[in-house]
């Protein structure tokens, strides 16, 4: 069970690292890489703030972790727990950035875990597909996005006459609430205006935290409101344009770029993206071509990439990117990812598209569940498997958690994807 304690989202775990264990590591340092940028980056993102207005130091985090992983049935020995501890605080593996900031903390009972993991991806079919991406950048992950025609073509025709209205006033026809799921109730309402019922209305962020605010569970400060409007308004002009008629691949793409704006405007969020085209859409294609001029500066929000199953569906325009005119695009062959991607497997892979780093195949609403060894660090191909054996049985508590969305419970309790990246290769 998680049991509160009111420390800036921070939980009383079950402390199988005791604080006498502790002190064996009070005084020791890692050797964090890159002359100290590693503790630099730790500091900045992943050290949380204590009770007493004090952050954590390295040995803290640690400890706060395995303690975590422990509340959610990672189930480790005593011993485990310690050897994984000392893995960890000397930099031979590691949780993904994700589970560093937020095991062993509150949020987990309220986002559950969604809390927990970096990188997501959805197919856009219907408006819940946006808010999807809206609410998991939002709660600190990365999202993948597929913007193919085929999929595209399942939202309904834009209304004409639509008018969402910005007011200063208690008397709106919606109070946005001051949180995330009031924000992704905002452009739910929207998106049900303009794609489902064709309603007008008024809505207010009077409640919204001014910008610089703390925000105490996912730590940074607040944005204010003005970003959200601003963001709103920008999606009602995209779909304005298209009164109507059906959104095209392109407006899709705006649409979630803008939300991607949004979100990296405010509190100490990233908004990682990759966009997913079809190869001979030509919009999508130029969506990057800055050279052409009037291209909105928010397509900057994703990565794009192309599906193409052969060299012959690559079309000459993409190569234009590559040439200073724009920004390159990727391609990914979802085809033989589907058939490889997992070799225990006799069928096929159900993936559709790919986490933003084009690390992992991902079902529609499905997430990346990632650790990783830093394999310059390891001694000896004893302590490679003990990493791995002792990183995996977080994973997979992880995955048997409740997730916000239930696609996202039925796809993740069935594949139980997890990924274990290896590196200290070198470096390029």
């Amino acid at each position: 069970m998680l049991r509160e304690n009111g420390c800036n989202g921070a939980m009383m775990p079950n402390r199988i690292i005791t604080a006498e264990f502790l002190d064996g590591y009070k005084q020791l340092h890692p050797r964090w890489g890159y002359n100290g940028l590693g503790w630099l980056v730790y500091k900045r993102t992943y050290s949380r703030l204590k009770e007493d207005g004090t952050y954590e130091d390295w040995y803290e985090t640690v400890a706060r972790c395995i303690n975590g992983a422990q509340d959610i049935n990672a189930n480790y020995t005593k011993a485990e727990a310690e050897r994984l501890y000392d893995y960890i605080f000397n930099l031979k593996c590691n949780y993904a950035g994700r589970m560093l900031w937020q095991l062993g903390t509150q949020n987990i009972k309220r986002y559950h875990g969604n809390a927990l993991l970096n990188c997501w991806f959805t197919t856009i079919k219907n408006i819940n597909d946006f808010c999807f991406l809206f609410e998991n950048l939002m709660l600190g992950g990365g999202v993948g996005f597929s913007v193919r025609r085929e999929d595209i073509h399942e939202l309904p025709k834009i209304h004409d006459c639509v008018c969402i209205t910005h007011e200063s006033t208690s008397d709106a026809d919606f109070i946005v609430p001051d949180s995330r799921e009031g924000w992704v109730y905002l452009l739910r309402r929207v998106l049900k205006s303009y794609f489902l019922n064709g309603k007008s209305f008024t809505y207010s962020t009077m409640l919204v935290r001014g910008k610089g605010e703390k925000i105490k569970g996912f730590g940074g400060e607040a944005s204010g409101p003005a970003i959200l409007v601003d963001g709103i308004e920008k999606i009602c002009k995209v779909l304005k344009a298209r009164e109507g008629k059906k959104i095209r691949s392109i407006d899709a793409l705006d649409i979630c770029n803008i939300i991607g704006g949004i979100v990296v405007s405010g509190n100490v969020r990233r908004s990682a993206q990759i966009a997913l085209g079809d190869p001979d859409d030509f919009l999508f294609i130029r969506a990057k071509r800055w050279d052409i001029g009037n291209i909105p500066n928010w397509r900057s929000m994703s990565n794009n990439t192309i599906y193409a199953d052969d060299y012959s569906h690559i079309s000459s325009d993409i190569w234009t990117g590559y040439t200073g005119n724009g920004e390159p695009y990727g391609f990914v062959n979802i085809k033989l990812s589907q058939k490889y991607g997992r070799l225990c497997d006799e069928k096929k892979d159900s993936c559709e598209g790919f986490n933003p780093c084009g690390e992992i195949t991902l079902s529609d609403k499905e997430c990346c569940n990632l650790s990783e060894i830093y394999l310059n660090n390891i001694e000896s191909q004893e302590e490679l498997i003990d990493c791995a054996k002792l990183l995996y049985k977080t994973q997979k508590a992880v995955c048997a958690l409740n997730f916000i969305h239930e696609e996202t419970n039925k796809i993740v309790h069935k594949n139980f994807r997890i990924g274990l990246g290896i590196t200290g290769i070198c470096q390029s």
